[in-house]
């Protein structure tokens, strides 16, 4: 093979699931993670367009990543069931035979009696399925935790349904929502859910509640959201942030076409496109040197497949964090930092301290140099005040793991660790990050069918 490797690490064959050895090449001008099976030949995965600022960021990454690191939150699954069937779902149907017992609220305390994480995100399956949801929203409330629910949003109609969930003590809500195209609703979630979804949003609205969007993206099908969910959410700012998720090859989508594959760092470039610069890459990737040099200071775990960026509402519009921050004059120096993190601790944090302070030497970092302070401070002592509404909304660029993309080095920091019953004993318990997860649904689905999996490389 003739092409620049830059960094080894383990995977799986896409087709059998057997593990095998992987690698990240530079070819035409693009990065892919690259694997061969002995029985089912070579597979290449696209994972960059953008070579010398991808492997610079995964440098950064891996320099100062730590997989011994705690896991900020956790995301509780009350339940497997789900009120609607998606075209993309990862279980693939599978959580209509996962028939456990489902938690009590007394399971739950004593669970979370047992454990330090602040922040619970309540997952699954779908939450609203339980009846006792504001139960167990009181029971997280009554220990001091910090509760957001993932939600379709089909139960948020009932306005008095989510005035309980708010009078419960319910922080945020992540909903389910792919744009404003009605056609992505039909092939993703397989019926036109857009009127209830813009309904369930006037809710919120009226109510002020705290919201993110959930956004999956797939290529040719509605990468228009991308640019649109970031108008919409500068003009709206109970909405504190977008979150574009790309398919991945799991459950339901295993069987999706090649043609709607995409990975985070080309929604970033469709972003850079639509935006016509607005949004630059080249400050997204500095950005998430800082992010990722901020997590690692508080010693939590983070995803190199989730980046991130911080926009700021301006008169009904917004400007990127670049705007008010001296990208430039910091990014050397957070270079410094990863250089000297693992031999240094005490240099290394002098170079961070620099690189925070260097932020600043530009004029309108004032204008927003208060609140920034307010709310990073909220995250250091782990309040929910960040979760508030604010000038801030942030933007993610994610996708989970799947046969095709699964990376060991990377899952090993997999920041998504979950709470749900166990499938031996259905007992409440941690059943690990989400990437091994995902990993374990795929053999269950390959041990009960065979022949099931996908046929064409991407």
């Amino acid at each position: 093979m003739n092409n620049l490797i830059f960094r080894k690490t383990k995977s799986v064959c896409p087709k059998c699931l057997e593990p095998i050895d992987a690698c990240l090449i530079e070819k035409d001008s693009c990065i892919f993670l690259h694997k061969s099976c002995n029985s089912h030949g070579d597979f290449d995965v696209l994972l960059s367009r953008t070579p010398q600022k991808y492997k610079e960021l995964d440098q950064f990454y891996f320099a100062i990543s730590d997989n011994k690191a705690i896991v900020p939150e956790y995301e509780l699954w009350p339940t497997y069931r789900c009120n609607i069937d998606c075209a993309i779902c990862c279980f693939g149907g599978q959580n209509h035979e996962m028939q456990y017992s489902e938690p009590t609220c007394a399971d739950i305390e004593k669970f979370i009696s047992g454990h330090s994480q602040k922040f619970y995100i309540i997952s699954g399956g779908e939450p609203t399925c339980r009846n006792d949801l504001t139960e167990i929203i009181k029971t997280l409330k009554k220990h001091g935790k910090a509760v957001t629910i993932n939600t379709n949003g089909l139960k948020l109609t009932d306005i008095q349904y989510l005035k309980e969930l708010a009078d419960a003590g319910l922080d945020r809500v992540n909903l389910q929502f792919d744009g404003f195209n009605r056609q992505s609703y039909k092939e993703l979630r397989r019926k036109d859910y857009l009127d209830t979804k813009l309904e369930v949003i006037e809710n919120l609205r009226s109510m002020n509640i705290q919201t993110t969007f959930n956004a999956t993206i797939a290529k040719n099908l509605n990468e228009e959201a991308i640019s649109e969910l970031i108008d919409f959410a500068a003009k709206n700012d109970f909405i504190n942030g977008v979150n574009f998720f790309t398919i991945c090859f799991l459950g339901h989508a295993r069987d999706w076409a090649d043609e709607q594959y995409i990975m985070p760092d080309e929604i970033i470039d469709i972003l850079e496109k639509q935006t016509k610069n607005t949004v630059k890459k080249q400050n997204v990737y500095i950005f998430q040197k800082l992010h990722l040099a901020i997590k690692a200071l508080l010693n939590q775990k983070w995803c190199f497949y989730n980046q991130s960026y911080l926009f700021i509402r301006e008169k009904g519009c917004y400007s990127t964090i670049d705007k008010f921050l001296n990208f430039e004059l910091s990014e050397p120096w957070l270079n410094r930092y990863a250089k000297a993190y693992k031999n240094n601790r005490v240099l290394s944090l002098f170079y961070l301290s620099v690189a925070i302070f260097s932020l600043f030497f530009k004029l309108r970092s004032v204008l927003i140099i208060k609140e920034l302070l307010i709310r990073s401070i909220s995250y250091f002592f782990k309040t929910n005040k960040y979760l508030k509404g604010s000038k801030f909304f942030s933007v993610s660029f994610s996708t989970g793991c799947d046969p095709y993309k699964f990376d060991e080095s990377i899952v090993q920091n997999c920041q998504n660790e979950i709470i749900a019953p166990s499938e031996k004993t259905e007992k409440l318990v941690n059943i690990g990050s989400d990437g091994l997860y995902s990993m374990s649904l795929e053999r269950r689905h390959l041990n009960n069918n065979p022949s099931g999996n996908r046929t064409n490389n991407n």
